[in-house]
């Protein structure tokens, strides 16, 4: 199933285990066929060479039952292998000892395992885990670029690479269509220098591009990080020249940091959406309302090019094969879930690749605006987090 790893074309590196410590704490959940419900699992790795010891513990998933387990295990290419080989509590009633099988990526904040378990006389299941990963600013981050002469923005998207290079995605929400740019990245204390150095491809070839560099600064918020300053570059060929000086504008990007447990809802609310549209989703922001009834307005903020779009809430069309243009579209939503995907498919991309659609959320007390990127193959997603006091 494809879901918010969209980058799983880019945002996400498959490793083999070899050479990539596991050692540490991991948490997320297991499911297991013909039980509603997913449990909480977490363990603790000591890892030698491949060679992997430790312990486990599941909480089924009322929270009312847990069992913990001793774990035995390899870290060889190409998948880890875990064995459950003793339940140390409770002494009764005895739980399944899961020969458990996984996969090794990594994502922008995390490394991820998952894969599927076995036990005798147990029905089979799935598992995920996930550890924060060493190298955090790896991964996709996504955004909006401005320029102080210009009274329109970018939509704009770094793809980070663990080894230090990566690219850029820029859009133009005017004329100029969208380009790659090939860019080089490292991390200062709380803040993330980028180089670009050349433009890969873009959709008009005669269109000039700036090349920018800029150190954004870091920062925590619920659920995602953000990386937000100014840049300055020159345009494309023109280096040394005076004219060749881009008037300078601001970056503002951010990265979903997900808990296992909205991991977990975010990965049941596509199943819909996935089983009908062969496309990676990529989960690029996160806004927070504070009531289920919401407005959401669709609109071109760019070129009018004959974009096409349908728009999904968990897996449910609230509009379909939607001509985007200047006016702005409204749709009352009425949200069911304290955590709900809302995804652009692209059905046509217009005259000018790809098809980006401005959206803005409403509670009625503040009005969220960013830009959604989708093309033929892949998907903008926004999660959209119903605020709730305990």
């Amino acid at each position: 199933m494809k879901v918010f790893w969209f980058t799983c074309f880019s945002t996400i590196f498959f490793l083999s285990a070899r050479g990539q410590s596991l050692q540490g704490h991991w948490s997320g959940y297991l499911t297991q066929q013909g039980i509603k419900g997913a449990f909480a699992y977490e363990c603790a790795l000591v890892q030698d060479s491949t060679a992997l010891t430790g312990t486990a513990r599941a909480t089924s998933p009322d929270g009312k039952h847990s069992a913990s387990f001793s774990l035995t295990g390899n870290a060889g290419a190409p998948h880890i292998l875990l064995q459950e080989i003793a339940q140390s509590s409770p002494a009764t009633p005895a739980w399944c000892l899961k020969s458990i099988k996984l996969t090794l990526s990594v994502r922008a904040d995390s490394l991820i395992l998952t894969g599927s378990w076995t036990a005798p006389e147990c029905s089979p299941g799935t598992i995920r885990l996930a550890t924060p990963n060493p190298r955090a600013m790896a991964g996709t981050w996504t955004g909006h670029l401005s320029q102080s002469d210009r009274d329109y923005g970018f939509f704009y998207q770094l793809q980070l690479l663990p080894d230090g290079t990566g690219t850029s995605h820029i859009v133009s929400e005017e004329a100029g269509g969208g380009a790659t740019m090939v860019l080089q990245w490292e991390k200062s204390q709380d803040s993330l220098i980028i180089t670009e150095s050349r433009v890969g491809e873009k959709s008009l070839p005669d269109w000039p591009w700036c090349i920018k560099s800029a150190r954004l600064s870091l920062s925590d918020e619920p659920m995602k990080m953000v990386l937000s300053g100014a840049w300055s570059g020159f345009i494309e060929g023109h280096p040394h020249s005076p004219k060749g000086v881009c008037a300078p504008g601001t970056i503002t990007l951010e990265k979903p940091v997900l808990t296992p447990e909205v991991q977990l809802d975010a990965d049941q609310l596509v199943v819909t959406y996935n089983k009908g549209e062969d496309r990676n989703i990529n989960l690029g922001q996160i806004i927070t309302v504070s009531k289920p009834n919401i407005s959401i307005k669709v609109w071109d903020n760019g070129v009018v090019d004959g974009d096409i779009a349908t728009i999904y809430i968990n897996g449910k069309k609230i509009a379909h094969r939607h001509r985007v243009s200047k006016h702005k579209y409204r749709i009352p939503v009425t949200l069911t879930e304290e955590n709900n995907i809302l995804i652009l498919h692209a059905e046509s991309l217009g005259s000018v690749p790809p098809n980006t659609v401005a959206i803005s959320v409403s509670d009625g007390v503040k009005e969220h605006t960013l830009v959604l990127s989708s093309n033929l193959k892949e998907s903008g997603a926004v999660l959209i987090r119903v605020f709730r006091l305990e």
